[in-house]
């Protein structure tokens, strides 16, 4: 291991913090693009559900319940950055799924 100057690892540490802050405002604004267009929510919508986000994992086997809430937790990681992210396209995103239940 080489041996760095303080004022070397406060800078890398500058460095990695503006590299997250970059990458977190980049993730962002990708979800929200998705989210901007009728084709991204119909594409997040889909994928929640095929998550199972809105039903329940349990199915009296262990092995099933386990995947199936492996795969809620990926869902409900995209669900809480739309959330997070652009809440207001949630609303959007939830009547447009309905209408189109309809039809």
């Amino acid at each position: 291991m080489t041996d760095l100057d303080p004022e070397e690892v406060d800078r890398l540490s500058e460095e990695a913090l503006k590299k997250s802050i970059e990458l977190k405002k980049r993730d962002d604004q990708d979800i929200e693009n998705i989210m901007n267009t009728e084709s991204g929510r119909r594409f997040i919508w889909s994928l929640l559900e095929e998550t199972k986000v809105f039903a329940s994992s349990f199915t009296g086997d262990n092995n099933s319940t386990n995947f199936n809430e492996g795969q809620r937790n990926a869902g409900l990681r995209v669900f809480s950055r739309v959330m997070a992210v652009c809440p207001d396209m949630w609303l959007v995103m939830a009547k447009e799924a309905k209408e189109e239940e309809k039809q």
